[in-house]
């Protein structure tokens, strides 16, 4: 293959990572199973990037979840922290960052002292 050159030096070098392209129908596939699979899951199942997944499910309106807890969820993690388990722990159990059940702890201890 013949260097491209001009006066700065070389202008076109190797890619080192592919790129992926995913035709029509392996789009509509994605947006199909993404119900409740996550971004990073369908990026490693269709080797692409995290960011390219949710570009192809912006451009379809997919409403994604936003990240934290959902009220249901809060409550839970606060029954839990209630129980005696720390907050690590139910972030494990739960599938979610420290953060956020930290948030919700708080949020909830929050309101009870503002009643």
């Amino acid at each position: 293959m013949p260097r491209i050159r001009d006066i700065r030096g070389q202008v076109v070098r190797r890619v080192g990572t592919p790129q992926t392209f995913l035709t029509p129908t392996e789009v509509t596939r994605l947006v199909e199973e993404q119900g409740g699979a996550g971004v990073a899951r369908l990026a490693e199942t269709y080797g692409i990037h995290r960011s390219t997944v949710s570009a192809h499910l912006t451009r379809r309106g997919v409403a994604r979840r936003v990240p934290g807890l959902g009220a249901e969820e809060a409550a839970e993690a606060v029954q839990l922290h209630e129980q005696g388990l720390s907050l690590r722990a139910i972030a494990r159990i739960m599938g979610v960052g420290r953060r956020h059940v930290t948030q919700a702890v708080h949020g909830a201890r929050t309101r009870v002292l503002a009643e």
